[in-house]
């Protein structure tokens, strides 16, 4: 039968493809394709977008309104009329836009109607706009130093700006990892505790240049210094720049700063040195600007002159709530009431001995505010002189109570915790050498396991809930985004038991779900020292209680006052103001000699250099002889802990 027979015909209009013909497009179509030169890697320029949507999600910045607006105006009247002047000449330099133009540009070109909205809006800049780094484009070091001198010539600005870092990678070097963790939760559990105040962070730029070369000259003949303040929270904060030092041709990014909102902004005084015969400075002029007066600007930036010598450029981002920080201190033994073991109670008691022994211990949030109020119960009974003492109470009534509020003080130092009682932790069962376990008032339950074959114990944690949707893990030692992996930290090569011994105390909470497949830190816990950091989405109490039980579990298996539980009296804290734990980071980019404190980075980098240190007032640990035998004896506070 022929080809032309085998056809089936309807209405005159062939229904049939010969099979030669099927062929012969096919063989055209595969023609076609191969003909067809691709000039780019798709693969890398696809990662390479995948890092630019995630340090987009990252920024958290970015999706604040203020931001947003001022973004869409700098790509509309600055961006786009600097690509359309490249045509003046004849061999444009590649540019590179920062972070917030990129953004815009990226949406811009995923108009609903792409790519014919976004084609009638660039077609007059067709040959301008591939002279730009794009998304997916391997952005070079030079191509962006050349961008950075383009933009100050033409606009007298500084190229960057808070939060306009460049994403793209540079000749395979990946950007810096900032020092603070910028992820924003959805929603804040922790609002049903009234003592409780959330944080709030924002990223700090500082640009300076010298109005003129005559300042320039002038400035090599003289010792006047350029020095940036913070106006509250962190008082001891004096870094100085000599203005000799500072250019007059370019802006540069002198100060790049994390600061919490309450810090309320920065000073930049010009002083000149004394003389031999006359120590100290004296201040020749002062510039003073303050977040409010930054985020009512449009652009988030503000311009100054200070004594008519040095312009600056400030610019911050809007402030996102950050981490929750807290920490535990010792204070003074407390009754079955919560009232502090002492004669004031007693004679207001008209006399009736306290029943019950508590270690105390006084939760502190960043600011040194009191918020929560951790007692762990010891002992039951009461002291009588000559007759009763307090005894230690079996393992099952050893339990960790959490109070919301701060101490009601009677007296000085002297006074009742809270009454309102947030959260307990329950023994599940007597604590041995290989296995402890801990059943939570939140629903979950800790279980920690140890190898009896080590010397040293070392724990692993499992963590089980029952009212939570999403399944957890405690992880030992700094995770993720808590993770030290810069190329400068010389720890990294130490060797494993040195960086064992420095990961340990820390223990990272990640919460694994359907949004976070891969999971989620969401707490970061030193047990050792009762410090935690976590996120608005992670419970307070319940991140309190797991740091406090992890602390009587590993002191009572190594018999051992590992986290100093054994102290009973209340420690002088750092003054108030002076450097606020939290308060200023300073970012890597920005670290001198001069900037080099514990305190200005976060604090896991360096726990115990942050957390113990008090200056001239540090307090060691004090001897037994400061307690009184009405509180137990050291003896009964031992046995309860760590035997």
């Amino acid at each position: 039968m022929s080809e032309k027979e085998n056809c089936v015909s309807g209405g005159g209009v062939s229904e049939c493809t010969s099979t030669r013909s099927v062929s012969s497009d096919v063989s055209e179509e595969e023609s076609a394709v191969a003909a067809i030169a691709i000039s780019v890697d798709l693969v890398a320029a696809a990662r390479r977008n995948i890092s630019f949507l995630r340090n987009v999600e990252d920024a958290d910045w970015l999706h604040q309104t203020p931001t947003l607006l001022e973004a869409i105006r700098r790509y509309d009247e600055v961006w786009m009329p600097l690509i359309s002047d490249l045509t003046v000449d004849s061999r444009p330099p590649m540019l590179v836009p920062p972070l917030d133009i990129e953004w815009v540009w990226f949406c811009h070109s995923l108009n609903p109607s792409y790519p014919t909205a976004y084609a009638a809006d660039v077609c007059h800049m067709e040959a301008e706009m591939a002279k730009v780094v794009g998304p997916w484009d391997n952005a070079r070091h030079e191509d962006a130093e050349e961008t950075n001198k383009l933009w100050q010539t033409i606009f007298d600005h500084p190229y960057e700006k808070a939060g306009g870092r460049l994403v793209a990678e540079w000749e395979g070097d990946k950007p810096a990892k900032p020092p603070v963790y910028w992820m924003v939760s959805d929603s804040d559990v922790n609002t049903k505790y009234k003592s409780l105040q959330p944080r709030f962070l924002l990223e700090v730029c500082v640009f300076v240049r010298l109005r003129s070369e005559t300042d320039a000259m002038q400035a090599d003949k003289t010792r006047e210094f350029l020095r940036l303040r913070i106006l509250r929270c962190h008082r001891d904060l004096k870094v100085d720049k000599l203005i000799s030092l500072l250019p007059s041709t370019s802006w540069q990014r002198l100060w790049h700063l994390y600061c919490e909102f309450g810090t309320k902004g920065i000073t930049l005084e010009l002083r000149h040195p004394g003389s031999l015969c006359f120590k100290g400075t004296s201040l020749l002029d002062n510039v003073s600007i303050t977040w409010t007066d930054l985020l009512r600007a449009t652009s988030l930036t503000i311009g100054a002159e200070v004594y008519q010598k040095v312009r600056t450029f400030t610019s911050i981002t809007p402030p996102v709530q950050a981490p929750y920080l807290l920490k535990c201190v010792p204070d003074n033994v407390t009754d079955d009431s919560g009232a502090m073991i002492s004669d004031v109670i007693l004679r207001l008691n008209q006399y009736r001995p306290q029943r019950g022994r508590w270690l105390s211990r006084t939760v502190l949030d960043h600011t040194g505010r009191e918020c929560f109020v951790v007692r762990v119960r010891v002992g039951g009974g009461f002291w009588r002189r000559g007759g009763e003492s307090p005894e230690a109470v079996k393992w099952e009534d050893r339990i960790i109570e959490i109070r919301e509020g701060s101490w009601s003080y009677v007296t000085g130092s002297i006074g009742k915790a809270p009454e309102k009682v947030v959260g307990v932790a329950k023994p599940k069962e007597e604590t041995n050498e290989t296995r402890s376990s801990w059943l939570f008032s939140t629903g979950d339950e800790l279980t920690i396991h140890w190898e009896s074959t080590s010397s040293m114990p070392n724990p692993d944690f499992m963590l089980t809930s029952q009212s939570s949707d999403s399944s957890v893990r405690l992880l030992k030692g700094r995770k993720m985004q808590y993770e030290l992996i810069s190329k400068d930290d010389n720890r990294l090569n130490r060797g494993e038991e040195v960086a064992n011994e420095e990961e340990e105390g820390f223990v990272t909470l990640i919460r694994f779900s359907d949004d976070n497949p891969n999971g989620k830190a969401t707490a970061l816990l030193n047990w050792k020292l009762l410090v935690v950091e976590f996120l608005p989405e992670e419970d307070a109490v319940f991140v309190l209680l797991l740091c406090m039980a992890i602390l009587r579990s590993v002191s009572e298996t190594r018999k051992e006052d590992i986290g100093s539980l054994l102290v009973r009296r209340r420690f002088k804290e750092a003054k108030l103001g002076a450097r606020d734990w939290g308060s200023v980071i300073v970012d890597p980019s920005s670290c001198s000699p001069t900037i080099s404190s514990p305190h200005l980075q976060p604090w896991y980098w360096n726990p115990n250099a942050v957390m113990t240190h008090l200056g001239d007032d540090q307090t060691v640990r004090q001897p037994t002889s400061n307690y009184s035998l009405v509180e137990g004896g050291d003896k009964l506070y031992k046995q309860g802990i760590i035997t």
